[in-house]
């Protein structure tokens, strides 16, 4: 058992020998101690304070935490909160289903079948983070690190997260949220991009076309639990000139069927 001292994690049975400890691994267990603690998400200057750590160690750790996808960083990158990365390491130590087992053979099935990239990831506040990837061919495929995240409201994933909540939820995010733009083809006018997340809602998918980024064409689909929650959502990206209208519609279909099958083993 553990408890609670100055900021970080000791042991509660002070007959315990001592055991070395590697620092930098004891700081950053110390950090997430502290974010896991907090009812807020945190800063730098906010951690250093309470750990006794300096600032440049303390961002050090938060921004490697960051990149591992075990924090999530928030308000521009200016705090940060346990992230879902973590979350799902304590998930399949508790014994519970691993979101990524299960929705492996599907990525694999989509990269095989579309010859793109068919990518897993989870949502959190305002971020989408990449909790798998396959390619399918590696010389015309796109590609991102495992871990890293993307913007809530990017393109086709961002829709395909909306349209699995109520509408209340919708209208109530994107009052308090500004819509980015990412390229000349974004959505940023509010009715606008409802509307395509209650056709999202409606097909089952959404598609993007270079709305996120320049050149490239994404079809996503929400996985849905057991509750109606979405917690998971999949995607398929790839270059335009690789995915012409029929390709992607195509695309879609599949990728709404495999996050049924996802959602179905859950």
């Amino acid at each position: 058992m553990f408890h609670q001292q100055n900021g970080g994690l000791r042991p509660s049975n002070a007959e315990k020998p001592a055991r070395p400890l590697v620092p930098a691994v004891a700081k950053a267990f110390r950090v997430l101690d502290a974010l896991s603690s907090s009812g807020e998400p945190l800063g730098v200057s906010e951690l250093s304070r309470r750990l006794g750590m300096g600032k440049s160690t303390v961002h050090g750790l938060l921004t490697t935490l960051d990149a591992l996808g075990m924090i999530d960083a928030v308000n521009g990158g200016r705090r940060y909160r346990i992230g879902h990365g973590l979350q799902a390491l304590a998930s399949r130590s508790a014994g519970n289903i691993d979101l990524r087992v299960v929705a492996r053979p599907r990525l694999e099935m989509l990269a095989a079948a579309t010859s793109q990239t068919a990518f897993l990831g989870i949502a959190g506040a305002d971020t989408v983070t990449i909790l798998d990837l396959v390619h399918g061919r590696p010389a015309m495929s796109v590609s991102a690190p495992v871990g890293s995240s993307i913007p809530l409201l990017a393109g086709a994933v961002g829709k395909a997260v909306l349209a699995a909540w109520p509408e209340s939820r919708r209208e109530s995010f994107l009052s308090v949220h500004e819509l980015p733009r990412f390229t000349r083809r974004t959505l940023t006018d509010p009715q606008r991009y409802l509307a395509a997340v209650r056709r999202a809602s409606d097909r089952g998918y959404a598609i993007d076309v270079g709305e996120y980024v320049d050149g490239m064409r994404a079809a996503a689909a929400a996985i849905v639990g057991p509750d109606k929650e979405p917690i998971g959502v999949l995607w398929v990206a790839g270059f335009t000139r690789h995915m012409d209208d029929a390709a992607l519609d195509a695309i879609a279909a599949s990728v709404t069927e495999a996050a049924r099958e996802i959602g179905a083993l859950l």
